[in-house]
């Protein structure tokens, strides 16, 4: 769009992300593309005191012949609005980043939830109160003059649309004569521009005439109605999305529950509220659900302060006189001072208007998961903490009043996908907050107390959803990097749990087990065989670390079993070599029976499903973060490296191979829309791929490549957008975070962080409780680093430790416009450190079918008495062995491991006493001290003991 003055002048410059507002300028940029339209706003200051006389469509199509389609809404031409001083970090947050998606395209799939950091509620306006997927959809479903309509403002709970919301409980301001109950007949139209969306403050304006504002708590909220004084009447609605709830007024205060929605370990949530005058009526709505209640007011504003339990209405009455003594005033000021502590732990310098919103609202993102689900029972001086518990059986009927959750005492977190979250938001919570990070995987590590495993997706309990059991290398990591845990040996444990034990349940630990721990990957007999797989050996990986890193202040027995583990986990993580299949240059799924699930002519990388969760075979291509150097060396070596991510970043997606989904999913548009090759940014697996270059050789590869994501993919945010895809529980957000910054988490499980390019000339990060780091980087307009410097000492690979990070006072770059040579000559550090091809864990005993313990499944099992022997086919020198313990029987305590060369004499290999399989079907390993070669093994029980398998590892 260009303008034309009546003084024949035309309108030029750059637009709000600085780049040219011309026609090739804007498409050079590609911040416009398909399904990701984009406000544009150029700066006329220039132009003060002319007259517009034409307003201009301006093509400069590349070449002539070829017909296109397009349109254009809201042109205007206004004041710049106001821009925050940066003195209340929160003014630059806007909730609705994210918000204008759906589920057939995802620019966020967001709520615009007001809270209180890491929060026990949220509270967000409604579009549709009666939903727990997506509940406000300002683009979506407008009424019949296209206005989009407001039906409640809501507690909310909601991980994820995909997971859903749970609990809701929605408030609704009725100007009527009567309290209309129906959420279709009391909507309200309203407009952005009479919203205020602040993570401290919601306000909005009805069309009506009513204002309706808010200001959280953890445990609650205080609201503010205010009625216009022509009003027909004046109501407040509390109601639910179905009829799973109850409210009630005794004339102090009003009370109720809700029970809905999502059921992943979902428990009855109770509300205390009180008014700030009392309502001249209370009881059933008019119209709507059965259970609908109203209070009508004669007075023109009306205040409700409300606080929600999950235990009960006496501790929800509790929670209110914790946290909701003070005006609306003063609780929104707490709440902001809560949000600047959180926001303040970035301070750049030289960023545009809307790289600060950036900035502050991923912060924000980051901020708001995962949830606490725990609540005082004491005073504010002397904090007693219980809650009710998710993931353990409810005991009995819940009343009115009353759960029948099991209140255990401490501290539980909820709400994490760690599929999504394990890449970037758990390496942020430790980068940017770590003492608060230790509580929170505490909190976590609360279910593995109760229920004996960490959810794969906490919504808030054990949810049968997605692959990898990915707690495990998120709390490794952050332990890794310094992170003080509560409890480092229980949080440990919860990972050996789901690396070593086949679990009864689907919708904890891994799956595929079975078989997939005795032949090193899960077979096509499990759906997503290959994720599953890959995900484990990182997993694994950083499993190992911590069991390295724990054993060094251990001790004895506990001591020698930690490094056995290490060793197993380690060797173990080096399986994805038995995916890739040479044929094909790709990784792909097994049969049971070893051989590939296709033969090159039939397998295609594009297509979508099947062995890959929610991706194809592409962006599985380069998914071995741990071991970047092993993964080039399967390609050929660097060189190789580069070669197939180049192809990977050139070879486009048409969104048409839609392989075993029934429909083409929103991933696939995304991914096609964005224009990058292969490269499904929007979602997580694609993540860490355009890192790999600097396994490659060619770090100015991940530069170009990160700097066009930071500067295309996080736009729109006013328009609620501002993401390519799911924006899952701060992961998409801590992404931009740390690429901004010029690090990245790349292998999550290694204390240290790839090395990128910055995006700001001056930044100052100082995580909670640490101290300053400040990092420079001369002429940002260019993304190629020339130099790193650390406290003044030159970096001179792409890969920096996270002890030298914390060490360090300032990091300063150097970047200029074409590649250099920095970083090219040493490889950062992986698991493989040569040009050799990693070397799996081999079982040396034959499959035996018809013998339980010899089978390379835990499905079936044996009693063993006395000594069990075999042979191998030739002599061999195992180093490792391991036991797996029945389904019921608790498993051998003591035994001993000989060899021999001829069958008759036999040589001590290994004895063990006093051991303990702490769970059922659980996987141990053991290192054989001096490892010598034999071809006949005998192990002898001390006692009869059922095993259901046996290896010997080499």
């Amino acid at each position: 769009m260009e303008l034309v003055f009546s003084d024949d002048a035309r309108s030029a410059g750059v637009d709000q992300y600085g780049k040219p507002a011309d026609a090739a300028g804007q498409g050079a940029a590609k911040i416009l593309y398909a399904d990701q339209w984009n406000d544009v706003q150029v700066d006329l200051t220039a132009y003060a005191g002319k007259t517009i006389a034409d307003v201009l469509l301006v093509v400069d199509a590349p070449d002539a012949g070829h017909a296109f389609v397009g349109w254009i809404d809201d042109v205007e031409v206004g004041p710049a609005p106001a821009e925050p001083d940066g003195s209340d970090l929160a003014a630059y947050v806007d909730t609705r980043r994210g918000t204008n998606a759906s589920h057939d395209f995802s620019r966020g799939n967001t709520l615009p939830i007001t809270a209180w950091p890491n929060g026990f509620n949220f509270l967000t306006p409604v579009t549709n109160a009666s939903t727990y997927r997506w509940p406000y959809e300002y683009h979506r479903a407008n009424n019949a003059d296209n206005r989009p309509e407001l039906q409640g403002l809501t507690f909310s709970h909601q991980p994820s649309p995909w997971m859903g919301d749970r609990d809701q409980l929605t408030i609704m301001p009725v100007a009527a004569a009567s309290p209309l109950g129906d959420p279709a007949e009391r909507a309200v139209a309203f407009s952005h521009d009479d919203e205020v969306a602040r993570p401290d403050l919601y306000a909005v304006a009805l069309a009506n005439g009513v204002r309706a504002e808010l200001a959280p708590t953890d445990h609650g909220a205080i609201f503010r109605f205010t009625f216009p004084a022509d009003a027909a009447g004046r109501h407040l609605v509390f109601d639910t999305i179905d009829e799973n709830g109850a409210f009630s007024y005794d004339g102090t205060a009003l009370t109720g529950w809700v029970e809905n929605g999502a059921e992943f370990g979902r428990t009855r949530m109770f509300c205390y509220g009180e008014f700030s005058a009392a309502p001249i009526g209370f009881g059933p709505a008019s119209g709507g659900r059965e259970n609908a209640r109203a209070a009508s007011f004669d007075v023109p504003e009306v205040t409700l302060r409300m606080a929600t339990s999950f235990i009960g209405v006496d501790q929800a009455r509790h929670n209110l006189s914790l946290e909701l003594g003070g005006t609306f005033e003063e609780i929104q000021a707490a709440a902001n001072a809560a949000w600047n502590e959180r926001l303040a732990v970035i301070r750049p310098e030289g960023a545009t208007p809307p790289q600060l919103r950036t900035v502050y609202g991923n912060l924000y993102r980051l901020n708001l998961y995962p949830n606490s689900h725990f609540e005082n029972a004491g005073t504010a001086a002397e904090p007693s903490y219980v809650y009710a518990s998710p993931v353990l059986p409810v005991d009995g009927e819940a009343t009115d009043s009353l759960t029948n959750a099991v209140v255990k005492p401490g501290k539980m977190y909820v709400n994490s996908g760690f599929w999504d979250t394990y890449r970037t938001a758990w390496p942020a919570y430790a980068f940017f907050y770590p003492a608060l990070t230790g509580e929170l995987i505490d909190g976590f590590v609360q279910q593995y107390r109760d229920g004996g495993w960490i959810a794969r997706w906490s919504s808030p309990g054990y949810a049968d959803c997605m692959t990898g059991t990915s707690s495990d290398v998120s709390f490794a990591d952050a332990y890794l990097k310094g992170v003080e845990l509560p409890d480092p040996l229980a949080t440990y444990d919860a990972g050996l749990r789901n690396a070593t034990v086949a679990p009864e349940a689907t919708e904890v630990g891994r799956k595929g087990v079975e078989t997939g721990f005795f032949a090193g990957y899960v077979s096509t007999d499990t759906e997503e065989s290959v994720s599953w797989s890959l995900e484990a050996y990182l997993n694994d990986f950083g499993l190992a670390a911590m069991a390295t890193q724990l054993a060094s202040a251990a001790s004895g027995e506990r001591r020698a079993q930690l490094l056995e583990e290490a060793e197993y986990l380690r060797r173990r993580s080096l399986n994805y070599v038995l995916l890739f299949d040479p044929a094909v240059n790709f990784f792909q799924g097994r049969l049971a029976d070893g051989t590939f699930a296709k033969r090159p002519a039939e397998f295609d990388p594009e297509e979508w499903g099947g062995d890959f969760t929610e991706t194809d075979g592409w962006n599985f291509a380069f998914h071995v973060a741990h071991d970047p150097r092993g993964l080039a060396n399967l390609y050929g070596g660097p060189g190789g490296l580069e070669a197939k991510l180049d192809a990977f970043f050139s070879t486009p997606e048409l969104a048409v191979k839609k392989g075993t989904y029934s429909i083409v999913i929103h991933e696939m548009l995304e991914a096609q829309a964005v224009r990058m090759g292969q490269f499904g940014f929007s979602n997580q697996p694609a993540h860490h791929i355009a890192w790999m270059y600097n396994y490659a050789g060619a770090p100015h590869k991940t530069q170009a490549i990160v700097r066009e994501v930071l500067e295309r993919l996080y736009v729109g945010e006013q328009i609620g957008q501002g993401y390519p895809g799911d924006e899952d529980n701060g992961e998409m957000s801590a992404w931009y975070l740390f690429a901004a910054l010029g690090i990245y988490p790349l292998r999550v499980g290694a204390p240290e962080y790839a090395i990128g390019s910055p995006l700001f000339p001056r930044v100052v990060v100082t995580p909670l409780g640490g101290e300053p780091l400040v990092v420079t980087a001369s002429d940002v307009g260019h993304p190629y680093v020339q130099d790193v410097l650390v406290d003044g000492k030159p970096l001179p690979t792409a890969s920096i430790t996270a002890a030298d990070l914390r060490a360090a006072h300032q990091l300063d770059f150097t970047l200029g416009a074409e590649p250099s040579d920095w970083a090219t000559l040493d490889s950062p550090p992986a698991l493989t450190l040569d040009d050799a091809v990693p070397t799996p864990l081999v079982d040396l005993i034959p499959r035996q079918p018809d013998n339980p313990l010899f089978d390379d499944t835990s499905t079936t099992e044996t009693v063993v008495h006395g000594a069990v022997t075999w042979s191998l086919p030739t002599p061999a020198t195992p180093t490792l062995y391991t036991l797996t313990s029945s389904r019921s029987e608790p498993g051998p305590t003591s035994w001993r491991l000989e060899g021999s060369t001829d069958g008759s004499t036999w040589t001590l290999l290994d004895e063990r006493t006093d051991q303990t399989f702490r769970w059922p079907r659980q996987t141990r390993p053991f290192t054989i001290p001096t490892p010598t070669a034999f071809q006949h093994y005998r192990l002898t029980l001390a006692q009869e003991a059922t095993l259901a398998q046996v290896e010997l590892l080499s």
